[in-house]
């Protein structure tokens, strides 16, 4: 699939964004209430080293890598050179806060919010650039629903996993987190199904220009297995991790169950997405 680049660089640059939201929504008030916080060193560099594999995926998309910065140029018309401004805005509040987690071993949290706000602002435009693209199965507004629920979903599977695998807080908090990210993927889910009506009428009554070259409506049909699957995993994964909280002391491998589920659905609905040609 000549796409895959752009399937790695959304999925990474959105699980990065997604992970800083999760970290400053679910850690932000536990230092009054004396907890650990899981905003960590270790948390930060996995943060930039997938922001950092996106970008580098997103150059392999590109004839000419170097030319990239060219598209800078036209900040106040293209929404991919805002895009690539943002991105960099984004890497380097991230570097500033990691290094002043080096040097002081915590980063103030208006810094850290304004990382998240820099990367959901990044990942807009990034949605935009194919909302305004000619292929019609990316003009709808389920495209910013996609690209801001994988924000969410990403980011809230990657945050349980390391409660499960590597708890750092007390039992009752670890478990009010969880129902907390459990909810939010739960809602981001929900959010997209209750778009998909909407979605398949307009497609539905889609005018395709004669000269357009790409199959994108044809190539829509074709992924639909593809596709199917992908909603599969991450309804199911949302179940889990519903069923999961009914369980509070059970085993954590619903939990985790769940989570990958949902990272396979991520995956899946991406590659489908990106499937416009047959």
């Amino acid at each position: 699939m000549h796409e895959f680049p752009l399937v790695l660089f959304t999925l990474l640059m959105q699980g990065a964004v997604g992970v800083m939201l999760m970290l400053c929504l679910t850690a932000g008030l536990m230092p009054r209430s004396g907890q650990a916080t899981l905003v960590t060193r270790p948390a930060l560099l996995g943060v930039g080293i997938a922001a950092g594999l996106g970008l580098i995926a997103s150059t392999l998309h590109l004839g000419y890598p170097l030319n990239a910065f060219n598209a800078l140029r036209h900040l106040s018309s293209s929404w991919l050179s805002r895009e690539i401004a943002l991105a960099g805005v984004f890497m380097a509040l991230l570097g500033l806060s990691f290094l002043m987690m080096m040097m002081k071993r915590r980063a103030p949290w208006p810094l850290l919010w304004l990382v998240t706000l820099a990367g959901l602002a990044d990942i807009i435009a990034m949605a935009s650039i194919y909302c305004h693209a000619s292929v019609t199965t990316w003009q709808h507004v389920n495209t910013w629903a996609m690209f801001l629920g994988s924000v969410v979903l990403i980011g809230s599977a990657l945050t349980l996993l390391r409660l499960a695998c590597r708890p750092v807080l007390n039992t009752q908090t670890t478990q009010a987190l969880s129902r907390r990210l459990s909810l939010l993927a739960l809602t981001a889910v929900l959010i997209r199904l209750l778009i998909q009506p909407a979605y398949y009428h307009f497609l539905a009554h889609a005018v395709v220009p004669v000269t357009f070259p790409l199959q994108s409506l044809a190539a829509f049909d074709a992924s639909a297995g593809l596709r199917l699957a992908g909603w599969c995993c991450s309804a199911g994964g949302a179940l889990l991790l519903m069923v999961n909280l009914t369980r509070p002391h059970g085993p954590r491998s619903g939990q985790t169950t769940g989570c990958l589920l949902l990272l396979l659905g991520e995956l899946l609905l991406r590659l489908a997405f990106f499937s416009i040609d047959v």
